[in-house]
């Protein structure tokens, strides 16, 4: 015998759902075409960089303003 804590319920939803689940975040406007420029401005995920030099650079950068920041600050004593 189970006790009624360890029984569990089933929640359906009767409520259908909208096919367009993106109209709360981008409210009906005039919608423009994208000129040339625009279009060649875009950076695609080939034009960047690879994962690991972005993840490197970010973390010397950090490194970098955290030790300018810890000798400005003097906890660091050159």
């Amino acid at each position: 015998m189970q006790s009624p804590e360890a029984q569990t319920t089933k929640f359906e939803s009767k409520a259908p759902l909208s096919k367009d689940t993106t109209s709360h975040i981008q409210p009906e406007s005039k919608i423009e075409p994208l000129t040339q420029v625009q279009a060649d401005s875009v950076l695609t995920r080939e034009q960047l960089p690879n994962k690991g030099f972005r993840i490197a650079l970010t973390l010397v950068t950090s490194v970098i303003i955290l030790s300018v920041v810890a000798i400005y600050f003097g906890i660091i004593h050159p």
